[in-house]
C-alpha cells in the first residue's frame, strides 16, 4: 500500500511476517509504474517478507526537496525491524548508498551504480575518466534529468560502511569507472557481470532468484551472499541468451554445448530457452559458415529429442536419422527459415522448427541440373518458386521464367567490409531481376537489395525423414565421410570466453 506521497516520491509498504525488511528502489525508467509497485513487491508479498519501495514518478536520481522528509518515513517504518538490506538496481543503488548509515542499513545490494550526475564533479576528473563518465546515455541524462537542484550531489566517502556488494560488468566502460571512483571512496564486495551490459537485473531476475538473494544477505556472510549471487547469475537463461548472440559466430560449438548443458541441467527457465528456437537456428548457421557440416544436424537433433521428450514417454529419435539426399531447408544469416506465405505470396523468415504459422509453408532448396532452386510442397506437390510482377507465386513446371535460385558465393569479396568477421564460406545468395534478396531480423525479404552483404547469404541445412543411417550430402559439395565433425573446434581446448560457464 501506498503510506506517503509527494509531488515526485510515493512511498510503498508491504508488512509481512519476518522479523527484517527489505527496502529498494526503483530503476530508471519505471516511472508509469510509481504509483501502482515497487521494485520487488510481487516477490515479497509471495512470499510474506516484509518490505519497504521508494518509487518516482520522474527519473531524478532520488534527488530532490522530499527526500529528506521520506527518509525520515523510511526510518520510522523500519525501526520495528531487527535488520534492513537495501537493494537498488541502476538508477536505485545511488540513494541505496547514499542514505545506508542514516538508516542503519545491515547490508546493500547495488547493481551498476553511478556516484555523481553533476557534470561539474564530472569535470574535474582526469580526461580519460571524465570520458567514461560521460558515454553512453549520460548526454541524454543531463539533457532530460540534470537542473541546478542536483548541483554537487555524489557518493560521498561517509555515506556507507563495508557492508555493499557492487554488482556490474567490468566490460561496459561508463559502469566500470564509475565502480573504480566508488572503489577510491570506500571498501565494498563485488561480483562481476561479463558481457551484461548496463542492466545487471536482467540476469537476476525471478522469484525464487530474489528470496535467496534476500535469505543470504540477512543470514549469511557478505561473501556467502556474493556467490549466492555469483551462483543466479551463472545459471539465469538471460545469460546464456547472452553469451549466445555474443560468441555465436566464433565459437557456435561451445554454445552449443552450453545451452544443451543449461538445458540437460533443467536449470530454472530452461523451457523457455527451448521455446527459443531462433537460438538453434543462428548456432546451426553459424556451424555451417564455419565448415562444420556435419555438426548442425546433432543440434538439431538435440532440439527435436528435447520437444519430443516434453510431450511423449521418453522417446527419442536416433543418432543415426535418416536426412533426405536432394533438398534442403534454406536458414537466413538470422536463424530465422525461409517460409512462403500463401495469403500474403511472398517469402518470410521463420524460427519455428515444427509446424508454421499465418498459413505458411516451408521453402526448401533443390538441386535442378545446374542450378539450386527454391521449391515447396503443398498437399505433397512439389511446386518452384518464381517471381512475377512484385510477388513470388507457383508453378509445377521448373522451365519457368525467374526461379528463384541461389548460387554459391565467391571465394572472397573485398568490398564486403564484414568478410572478416561473418565466416562466409559454403553459403548462398539469391538473386533476383530486381537485386538481391535480404531477410531481416523481423521475417520480412526483400528482393531488390543491390548490395552482396553477408547478411544477406543463406546457409543449406539437411531435412529430417525417418531413423536410418544415411549421411548428409551437401549438394556435392561436402563429404562427410571426409570431414571430421569439429574440425575447426579443439574440443579439449575450451575458448576462453566461454570456459567460466562451461567448466
Amino acid at each position: 500500500m501506498i503510506v506517503m506521497e509527494g509531488r515526485e516520491l510515493v512511498l510503498h509498504f508491504h508488512e509481512g511476517g519476518t522479523t527484517y525488511c527489505v527496502l529498494t528502489f526503483s530503476a530508471r525508467d519505471q516511472t508509469h509504474l510509481a504509483k501502482k509497485t515497487f521494485f520487488g513487491e510481487s516477490v515479497f508479498k509471495k512470499y510474506n517478507i516484509s518490505a519497504i519501495g521508494l518509487t518516482t514518478t520522474v527519473d531524478n536520481w532520488f534527488i530532490n526537496d522530499e527526500m529528506d522528509l521520506f527518509i525520515s518515513k523510511i526510518k520510522e517504518i523500519s525501526n520495528k525491524y531487527d535488520k534492513i538490506i537495501a537493494i537498488g538496481p541502476s538508477m536505485g543503488a545511488y540513494p541505496a548508498i547514499k542514505y545506508s548509515k542514516y538508516l542503519n542499513i545491515y547490508r546493500i545490494l547495488a547493481l551498476a551504480p553511478k556516484w555523481t550526475i553533476d557534470p561539474n564533479l564530472i569535470e574535474i576528473q582526469e580526461p580519460e575518466l571524465r570520458k567514461h563518465l560521460l558515454s553512453g546515455n549520460m548526454d541524454d541524462i543531463f539533457r532530460r534529468v540534470y537542473d541546478d537542484t542536483k548541483k554537487g550531489q555524489c557518493i560521498e566517502a561517509e555515506d556507507a560502511n563495508d557492508n555493499v556488494i557492487i554488482c556490474y560488468d567490468p566490460y561496459n566502460g561508463l559502469d566500470k569507472y564509475n565502480v573504480i571512483k566508488l572503489r577510491s571512496l570506500f571498501s565494498f564486495k563485488e561480483v562481476i557481470f561479463p558481457h551484461c551490459g548496463h542492466v545487471v537485473l536482467d540476469q537476476l531476475y525471478g522469484s525464487e532468484n530474489l528470496k535467496n538473494i534476500v535469505h543470504s544477505m540477512i543470514c549469511d556472510d557478505i561473501q556467502h551472499s556474493c556467490a549466492t549471487i555469483a551462483k543466479v547469475r551463472r545459471n539465469h537463461k538471460n545469460r546464456v541468451v547472452k553469451y549466445i548472440n555474443l560468441a555465436s559466430e566464433k565459437h557456435p560449438y561451445y554454445c552449443y554445448i552450453m545451452i544443451r548443458k543449461f538445458i540437460q541441467s533443467k536449470n530454472s527457465g530452461y523451457k523457455d530457452l527451448l521455446s527459443r528456437q531462433d537460438l538453434f537456428s543462428i548456432i546451426m548457421d553459424r556451424l555451417v559458415r564455419r565448415k562444420m557440416y556435419s555438426t548442425p544436424k546433432e543440434v538439431e537433433l538435440f532440439f527435436r529429442n528435447c520437444w519430443i521428450s516434453l510431450i511423449t514417454d521418453n522417446n527419442n529419435l536416433s543418432a543415426a536419422v535418416e536426412y533426405k539426399k536432394d533438398i534442403f531447408h534454406v536458414v537466413d544469416f538470422h536463424g530465422a527459415r525461409l517460409e512462403y506465405s500463401l495469403q500474403e505470396k511472398n517469402l518470410t523468415g521463420s524460427n519455428y522448427f515444427f509446424g508454421s504459422k499465418d498459413f505458411s509453408i516451408r521453402v526448401f532448396a533443390k538441386k535442378l541440373k545446374d542450378n539450386i532452386v527454391l521449391i515447396t510442397y503443398l498437399d505433397g506437390k512439389l511446386f518452384y518458386l518464381y517471381f512475377s510482377n512484385g510477388k513470388i507465386l507457383l508453378s509445377n513446371f521448373s522451365d519457368k521464367h525467374e526461379l528463384l535460385t541461389l548460387f554459391p558465393i565467391e571465394p572472397e569479396r573485398r568490398e564486403d567490409l564484414f568478410y572478416n568477421n561473418h565466416y562466409m564460406n559454403n553459403i548462398f545468395r539469391m538473386k533476383t531481376s530486381h537485386g538481391y534478396a535480404m531477410s531481416s531480423p523481423g521475417g520480412t525479404v526483400i528482393f531488390n537489395s543491390k548490395n552482396e552483404m553477408t547478411w544477406e547469404s543463406f546457409s543449406l541445412h539437411a531435412c529430417v525423414v525417418q531413423e536410418e543411417n544415411v549421411p548428409i550430402s551437401a549438394l556435392g559439395r561436402v563429404d562427410d565421410n571426409k570431414i571430421k565433425v569439429h574440425n575447426n573446434e579443439n574440443k579439449k581446448k575450451k575458448s576462453g570466453f566461454l570456459s567460466r560457464f562451461m567448466g
